[in-house]
């Protein structure tokens, strides 16, 4: 550098800074002010913040003042020879060389020496740290670099220059309040341009065109660098080398006034690298570059399909589908991009036809999944066979069509044993028993391995559907098709699937008369994500149904709307089930009108929607309704569906109970005896192996007396609860009143209508065991799941949410989650109420015995 003697001549007139009212001014009046000792000061900033124009701002203000300064900058200098008297006023700090740094130190090192500096803040030296460290001791540094909105303001007012609001923010969010960026934005801003184009495009192009000079000045490294920063976002630091040297180059390139201080490229940095760098510097970045892409691609980037589109790297497309098949169960939708991206990569678009079709269907896209798997070439076919008959079948099965379901295995036999089971539930849905069940514990067992939650819960669930339809049963059926649906929802996989194992447990439940277990096997797969999100308003369906069969209709229109919030346009499947919820609420609790309303509603669903055996619930509440209204014939077909599939199955009571039960129901509505005859024996044929069956068979020949005209009271309240302790409630309920109704003893009538309002009170809003002042308190089983009464029992002995979960090996969260169940139940409003509530039913069930097993075959004995 060259030393600049200067005298009462310096340059005037400096340029304005956008930070001078608030940072420079301030600076510059302290450093120059009167009797405030040497002046010493550091300016910090940089390229492009206006540090120059403070030093030559300064240098002219001491020269008004009629104090010596020394400006240097240049090529050569020799700082020693600057008198001590000077104020030695230095640019470009970072520039010197090693023994002009020394001499600026040692003149640092005097505390009376006046000395001010700029430098940008890289390269660092030890030099440079001890200078700004003693410098900084007179007065903290002047940091420059980053303009504000007041900032940009203040400016625009000073040179009584108007920008639109929005052009100002647009600029600062553009630039990164970057000072050199808002300069040139500011420069090449013409409000004319941007009068029709909010996102400033020809803005944009100009100052992409200066970014991409400057980018064109750099040193090779310093430009990978950012270019790995704009093309690999968070992922990058891992392709820049050690973190020593990554740390370095986004200091570097902060200097250059093109990164954030966080290593962040500024958002037109970003886009002008992405824009203008070349393919072939594009795949040199990195041989991990695949990976980055795919990774910001996972991120829901929008510029991903343009990478994938570039690049057409074969890496890049494996990577793609690497990350879309890790996104395939929690994200659906987004595993779609990145499989759309991988066939713009040049991927063969048959080796993600099947994965393609399932994201569809998981996200209720019947169509488009069913497109793609009729395009399916036959290469795909053979890449992945398995994948595309479950998404097939499911498919199908969503549409309400199981028939096809179960067609499409048929056609292409499954190799894996969970295909296979799945294939089971689609054979077992329509009746077709044949060598499922045998194919399937052949497959399973032949592919035995080391055990994954997966295969566990499709062996359970084979062993328990299988057990289902046995004629001499299984007393732990129940247990594995709970514990299926567990696991199921602990391997978390959103796979297809003709039905979910959570729902087959639940049905099996209720027609066992579990209610309470059914419950709970639902709200647990609702609360661990069963099945992933396509099946959460499968699952609250489900729940308002098992809501309504246990007379709570408040939760049941809560989980109704839920799930219609969840699938605003349901598959058919679902839709008929939600058509059956709300029959069923209006037929127990509104008039004749909104029964008819409701049935108005569910007509189109029946049309569209054929029965199977996971159906037979729905069908017998919408055969019960169709003869409330009067409508049978619509019905009729379906009704003779069901019993057609129950009867291929060999009539399994288990199946068979609910749908003779509506039968009988039928004809009684519709006073036809005649019509329910075949119900009644098949009930009474199999009463001996099952309870259901020998509770509907008493309670049938109770009623066929009362509407005969013969009324027994303690036969019809006998059978009415005995109705009442198998989930139908509302049937019992029936019963009674129509005993009531029957009978010319007050008394009688008196005792079966308080009878009537007990096992189906008409408050949409009351729970069973909700008050303890009722005469006979539901017991505990029929208000709460097993796991349910442990939590409980916990609670009443002062245990806390991680207390509980360590004896009963549950998470505190779960825990938590039970207790807000179990309060939700009960219809308290506070934890006392709870206590007190809990304490109540416990106590009062305490001499309950002969429970039915919820758990693993476990029995729930007295506390």
């Amino acid at each position: 550098m060259t030393v600049m003697q200067v005298s009462r001549t310096p340059p005037r007139g400096t340029v304005q800074s956008f930070v001078w009212e608030r940072q420079m001014r301030p600076a510059v009046d302290a450093i120059t002010a009167p009797g405030v000792g040497p002046t010493r000061a550091m300016v910090v900033g940089n390229a492009g913040s206006g540090k120059s124009t403070v030093l030559r701002h300064l240098h002219w203000r001491l020269v008004e003042d009629d104090r010596e300064a020394s400006l240097l900058a240049g090529g050569e200098m020799d700082v020693a020879s600057v008198p001590r008297s000077h104020v030695l006023l230095v640019d470009d700090l970072h520039l010197l060389d090693a023994r002009q740094l020394e001499d600026v130190r040692i003149r640092s090192d005097d505390p009376d020496s006046a000395l001010v500096v700029t430098s940008r803040p890289w390269p660092l030296s030890d030099a440079l740290t001890t200078i700004a460290r003693q410098l900084e001791r007179t007065r903290p540094a002047i940091v420059l670099g980053h303009i504000s909105r007041s900032d940009i303001l203040t400016y625009l007012k000073s040179r009584e220059q108007l920008i639109p609001s929005t052009c100002v923010d647009h600029i600062l969010s553009a630039t990164g309040g970057v000072s050199w960026l808002v300069s040139e934005a500011l420069m090449a801003h013409d409000e004319r341009d941007c009068l029709d184009d909010d996102a400033h495009g020809e803005l944009a192009r100009v100052l992409e065109e200066r970014i991409a000079h400057r980018l064109d000045t750099l040193d090779s490294d310093l430009r990978r660098t950012i270019e790995v920063l704009c093309v690999a976002g968070g992922d990058a630091r891992r392709l820049l080398g050690t973190p020593e040297h990554s740390d370095d180059g986004i200091m570097q390139g902060y200097a250059e006034g093109l990164l954030m201080r966080n290593g962040q490229p500024v958002p037109l940095v970003r886009s002008t690298v992405r824009a203008t760098i070349p393919v072939h510097r594009l795949i040199d970045v990195s041989s991990g570059l695949a990976e980055v892409i795919a990774r910001a691609a996972e991120t829901g980037d929008p510029g991903d399909h343009a990478w994938a589109r570039v690049v057409r790297d074969p890496e890049v497309g494996a990577a793609l589908v690497r990350h879309g098949d890790g996104l395939l169960a929690s994200h659906p939708r987004r595993a779609t991009e990145l499989y759309r991206a991988a066939i713009d990569s040049g991927v063969d678009p048959a080796t993600v036809t099947a994965r393609r079709a399932q994201a569809a269907w998981a996200v209720n896209d019947l169509d488009t999944a069913g497109a793609l798997i009729d395009a399916a070439p036959h290469a795909a076919r053979e890449i992945d066979g398995d994948r595309l008959a479950d998404v097939a079948a499911a498919t199908w099965a969503s549409r309400g069509m199981q028939e096809q379901s179960a067609a499409v295995y048929r056609a292409a036999p499954p190799d894996s044993p969970e295909s296979t089971v799945r294939a089971m539930i689609a054979e077992f849905g329509v009746g077709a028993l044949g060598d499922a069940e045998t194919g399937a514990r052949e497959v399973v067992t032949e592919h035995a391995g080391a055990p994954s939650a997966l295969g566990v819960s499709m062996q359970l669930l084979r062993r328990g559907l299988a057990a289902s339809v046995a004629a001499e049963g299984s007393p732990t059926m129940l247990a594995d098709l709970v514990r299926a649906s567990e696991m199921y929802t602990s391997s978390h996989t959103s796979s297809a699937i003709p039905e979910l194992p959570a729902v087959i447990a639940a049905t099996v439940a209720v027609n066992l008369g579990d209610l309470a277990t059914a419950d709970s096997v639902i709200d647990d797969a609702i609360s661990g994500g069963h099945g992933g999100d396509w099946a959460r308003a499968r699952l609250l369906l489900w729940r308002a149904w098992i809501a309504v069969q246990r007379a709570w209709p408040a939760e049941a229109r809560e989980s109704l709307t839920r799930a219609q919030e969840c699938a605003p346009t349901p598959c058919p499947r679902d839709a008929l089930l939600a058509c059956a919820v709300q029959v069923a609420i209006a037929r127990r609790y509104e008039d004749a009108a909104g029964l008819q309303a409701a049935w108005r509603q569910a007509r189109p669903s029946v049309l569209r929607t054929e029965i199977d055996l996971y159906l037979l619930l729905p069908l017998a509440e919408l055969v019960c309704s169709a003869a409330k209204v009067g409508d049978t014939d619509h019905i009729a077909p379906h009704f003779a569906r069901g019993l057609e599939i129950v009867d291929t199955l060999g009539s399994p009571a288990l199946w068979s109970a609910q749908l003779r039960w509506a039968g009988i129901q039928q004809g009684i509505l519709l006073s036809r005896p005649e019509d329910l005859a075949p119900h009644a024996h098949a009930l009474v044929s199999a009463a001996p192996t099952s309870r259901v069956a020998a509770i509907m068979a008493r309670a049938g020949r109770v009623w066929t007396s009362v509407l005969a005209g013969s009324v027994d009271a303690d036969a019809v309240e006998a059978a009415a609860r005995g109705l009442a302790t198998v989930g139908l409630a509302w049937d019992a309920a029936r019963l009674a009143g129509h005993g009531a109704g029957r009978t010319s003893d007050r008394k009688v009538a008196a005792r079966l209508l308080a009878c009537a309002r007990e096992l189906h009170p008409n408050d949409a809003t009351r729970r069973p065991a909700a008050s303890g002042t009722e005469t006979s308190p539901a017991p505990a089983t029929e208000v709460l799941s097993e796991r349910e009464l442990e939590v409980a029992k916990l609670v009443l002995q002062g245990k806390t949410y991680a207390e509980i979960g360590e004896i009963i090996f549950i998470s505190p969260r779960t825990a938590e989650h039970h207790i807000a169940h179990i309060r939700r139940r009960l219809g308290a409003s506070s934890r006392s109420e709870v206590i007190a509530k809990l304490r109540l039913l416990i106590e009062e069930s305490a001499s309950v015995e002969d429970v039915v097993p919820t758990r693993g075959g476990h029995t729930a004995g007295p506390p």
